[in-house]
């Protein structure tokens, strides 16, 4: 009782010091490496003393829940904090979501024939069920939803991988000890309010599930079955994996079910042949367009971060020293369960299969991450295996405490500037939510809408309205820069849209410098040009937004 004591106090401790550590924290203060910029003494002893304390009680066998509420604290630390400071949805990408629960809730039903963001509507499993809990609960729940969809998620994720890691492992050690590396090294941030990220939760499940129930039965295959329904309807690319992994486990023996690739199969092709149809059909060339080329679709991620320098460097070469120590210390823990007898050929396959993503598509130049992210649960099954204790209860194994202690050690500096260190880009404000807003709510439908970059709540309410033309990914960028007044005009003169409107923001601009998707500081000039120009007038503004329409005097002229 004294020790699980001292193990709570440490707890509190983390706690305190890590709300004192970020008290009066600005999110606009963020600089080149994120949130990281908020890092001080106090937020870095609140992480040593929790993980510190997390390791402990693990090598000292304490009971599960305290080991847990650890790892609770520790996510919700980690997760929670972007929540509580920004108040605010993180990731571009959230908000082009809650349009599309937008549009369901305001029309009762999704648009597969759509031109804006068809995929979301031909597989739109989690805007639906998004869609009904904003019914029952209240129009703000799905914003909500989507502010605490990393905490939540990576809540579910905790339960879910002790599910699936207790289906490898019967020591209690090295689940948990799987758990803590898997949550301290897995920096890539697909845990936002999005399909991909419901359908990895649910993918492992399916997984947990197969190695829990390895003889099969009436109940494991409704059970599969109901999962994979779930995935099918929900996120397109995410199941060519799935079903890879599925008949890789019954190829090499880990479960057994020969019928389960083809329930998995007929399942998903099922939806994609009725409902998405044709989208499927349509888009059949672009969706099988990476394959037969890894190497092709490798560099497509490898060049994303072509020209980086200063902090996004360092954050690139962060994240790929995390992948390489976890992989190492997965080979050292598997080599270790050969030398015992007792091999994890199932973690070895599940980490091995995501590989072939590369042979299978680009993932719009994401592959590598997907095979990452897909891989790390059992990186970190296998890594735990090398440093986990041997026995069930006594006294701390030093040697294994010591390996512990380093994979934590090397693993967690590049989680972090993975995970925070382009919180910059990702965070938003209310005056930008307040301009889209503004410009859904004033425009007709067909209208055009110019924007400095797609970094910004983007397609957030009323979507279906614009047509949407990003300036930063335009082929005459470059003569829009040089002369942005006459080009823009040009464009919202245009009489095939009914309104036009140039939207630039704060996180447009940002975005803009670190992508590189236009040179430094063209978005404040661009700005600058069309508010002195009188070919424009300045329609909405803020400190955080401007919206631009034609003045009098440049309707006058487009009509000459």
């Amino acid at each position: 009782m004294r020790a699980q004591a001292i193990a709570l106090l440490c707890l509190a401790g983390s706690i305190l010091l890590w709300t004192v550590g970020f008290a009066g924290f600005d999110a606009r203060d963020m600089g080149g490496y994120g949130l990281l910029t908020g890092f001080n003494s106090a937020v870095v002893a609140a992480l040593v003393l929790l993980l510190g304390s997390t390791l402990v009680c693990i090598h000292q066998s304490r009971p599960g829940w305290v080991v847990g509420v650890h790892l609770v604290t520790y996510l919700a630390l980690i997760h929670g904090t972007p929540a509580v400071l920004y108040g605010n949805v993180r990731y571009a990408w959230s908000f082009k979501h809650l349009g599309v629960v937008d549009f369901i809730m305001r029309t009762g039903a999704v648009d597969p024939g759509t031109d804006v963001n068809p995929i979301y509507h031909n597989w739109p499993g989690l805007f639906a069920a998004s869609a009904l809990v904003s019914d029952l609960a209240g129009e703000d729940a799905a914003r909500a939803i989507a502010i605490w969809a990393p905490l939540g998620f990576n809540l579910i994720l905790l339960v879910v991988l002790r599910y699936l890691f207790r289906g490898m492992s019967t020591r209690p050690a090295v689940v948990w000890t799987a758990l803590l590396i898997y949550f301290t090294m897995t920096w890539v941030g697909q845990d936002y309010f999005s399909p991909q990220a419901a359908v990895y939760i649910l993918y492992l499940g399916a997984v947990g599930l197969l190695l829990r129930e390895r003889h099969g039965g009436a109940a494991r295959t409704a059970l599969f079955i109901l999962l994979v329904a779930a995935m099918a309807v929900t996120h397109q690319i995410t199941l060519v994996i799935v079903v890879m992994s599925i008949v890789a486990l019954v190829v090499t023996r880990q479960t057994r079910g020969w019928y389960l690739p083809v329930i998995a199969a007929v399942v998903i092709s099922a939806w994609a042949l009725t409902f998405a149809h044709d989208f499927t059909v349509t888009n059949l060339e672009d969706l099988v367009s990476g394959f037969g080329r890894p190497l092709a679709n490798a560099d497509a991620t490898f060049s994303k971060s072509d020209g980086a320098s200063g902090s996004q460097l360092v954050i690139i070469w962060g994240d790929r020293f995390t992948v390489a120590i976890a992989v190492a210390f997965a080979v050292l823990g598997f080599r270790r369960t050969r030398r015992r007898g007792t091999p994890q050929w199932a973690a070895v396959v599940l980490m091995v299969v995501p590989i072939a993503v590369l042979v299978q598509m680009s993932f719009g130049g994401e592959a590598l991450l997907r095979v990452f992210l897909f891989s790390a649960p059992f990186i970190a099954f296998l890594a735990a295996e090398a440093c986990a204790p041997s026995g069930y209860a006594g006294a701390i194994d030093r040697r294994r405490m010591a390996m512990a202690v380093a994979v934590v050690i090397l693993v967690l500096p590049g989680f972090l500037l993975g995970y925070y260190g382009k919180e910059r880009h990702n965070y938003f404000t209310d005056q930008e939510i307040a301009a889209a807003r503004w410009v859904a709510d004033t425009a007709r439908p067909g209208s055009l809408l110019v924007e400095g970059d797609v970094n910004y709540p983007r397609q957030l309410v009323g979507a279906e309205k614009f047509a949407y033309v990003p300036i930063a990914y335009e082929p005459s960028v470059e003569r829009v820069l040089d002369d942005p007044a006459t080009s823009l005009h040009e464009w919202l003169s245009d009489p095939i849209y009914t309104d036009g409107y140039v939207m630039i923001t704060r996180s447009q601009k940002i975005g803009a410098e670190m992508d590189g998707t236009l040179p430094r500081g063209a978005l404040t000039e661009l700005e600058g040009e069309l508010v002195t120009s009188p070919l424009f007038t300045v329609a909405h503004r803020s400190r955080d937004a401007t919206v631009f329409t034609l003045s009098d005097y440049g309707e006058e002229v487009g009509r000459r």
